[in-house]
């Protein structure tokens, strides 16, 4: 390998690590504004107490979730696309780099070192928590649909009405009259 394929190799490794750092901010951002949107929305439907009115924002945020999801798999498919090209980078350049190449073996070292004491979560893959937090949002607004509107304590309740009607010379008053209340409004 010459100076100048060398520099040039060089030159695309840096590159891919700059893509891939940001495709890892990318997919970060993505799923904040995801978690973000959707917390104001399932805020504003438990604030309107599940009113029918509200079904709409069901489906908003379960379409939200579904889009986090989707751009997390996106994203992932770009970063694993420029991991596999800097992995055949470094075989190409551990080839070229003479008989005691060690680019790849400390690599692998470093790989499996980092492992060590995290056997059991280093085999969940770092996209699988990114993919849950996105589709968990898209269950949540699946499971507000089964949440009934709350009805307001004077339609639950069975009083009856009375109205007293008050007639003077210049007005008319009306004096309703409910359980443990008294509204009193003017015609």
């Amino acid at each position: 390998m010459n100076d100048k394929e060398f520099e040039f190799l060089k030159f695309y490794m840096e590159q891919t690590w700059e893509e891939n750092r940001h495709l890892e901010n990318l997919r970060e951002r993505v799923t904040i504004l995801v978690i973000t949107l959707a917390s104001a929305i399932i805020a504003f439907i438990v604030q309107q107490k599940f009113a029918y009115e509200t079904k709409i924002f069901n489906v908003i945020t379960i379409l939200l979730g579904l889009f986090g999801y989707v751009m997390t798999l996106k994203i992932f498919q770009l970063h694993r696309k420029g991991q596999k090209r800097l992995n055949k980078w470094y075989g190409y350049l551990n080839t070229y780099c003479g008989e005691n190449a060690q680019i790849l073996i400390l690599r692998e070292q470093a790989d499996s070192e980092k492992t060590t004491g995290f056997s059991i979560i280093s085999k969940i893959r770092h996209n699988y928590f990114w993919s849950a937090l996105n589709l968990s949002i898209a269950i949540i607004g699946i499971a507000l649909f089964f949440f009934k509107p709350e009805q307001s304590k004077e339609e639950k309740s069975n009083t009856q009405n009375f109205n007293l009607i008050i007639k003077s010379a210049n007005q008319t008053d009306t004096l309703t009259i409910k359980k443990d209340t008294v509204k009193i409004s003017d015609k």
